[in-house]
């Protein structure tokens, strides 16, 4: 597991697309569809840790599916990340491991070195974002929306970010 500690609502809803083009992230249209969102907001500032791990270490050796993770959450001190948690988290983390693929999409499994930030899922549509994911493809980093249905079971070895309760 790794910690870190981020400042979020530091930036308005309408700087975001500016501030991640700013860094140089890039985004899908699944992200641009999560940030259009009526329920995307950004909240006031706030410190947060958050709480990188995989699957397994949150007692999923087998994986899950999202229902099962947002359950096991509380037991053992984590909850799910406000929605714009994902967009700090990228901003702060530069450093994030390469991943040993290219592949961006297409493959309908959680990408290598990737990490699926959990939050609050906005819409029951399966054809609708579920959230956002980190990675970096050959030194470029990447802020993106994915979509899965309810039955989707991410493995073991999946990394995911939650919000420690303190």
């Amino acid at each position: 597991m790794r910690q870190m500690t981020i400042t979020t609502g530091i930036i308005s809803k309408d700087q975001i697309l500016n501030k991640l083009e700013e860094h140089n992230i890039c985004i899908n249209r699944y992200a641009e569809e999560f940030f259009s969102h009526p329920r995307f907001c950004v909240e006031n500032s706030r410190r947060l840790t958050v709480t990188i791990a995989a699957l397994s270490e949150i007692g999923f050796d087998n994986g899950a599916i999202l229902a099962d993770i947002f359950q096991r959450l509380p037991k053992v001190g984590l909850k799910p990340c406000s929605p714009e948690t994902g967009l700090f988290l990228r901003l702060a983390w530069t450093d994030q491991p390469k991943s040993s693929n290219a592949i961006l999409s297409g493959t309908h499994e959680a990408p290598d070195q990737a990490v699926t930030v959990l939050s609050d899922i906005f819409e029951q549509n399966d054809a609708f974002p579920k959230g956002l994911y980190l990675r970096n493809i050959d030194g470029v980093l990447w802020l993106r929306g994915y979509i899965c249905d309810p039955g989707y079971r991410f493995p073991g070895d999946a990394m995911f970010a939650f919000e420690t309760i303190h």
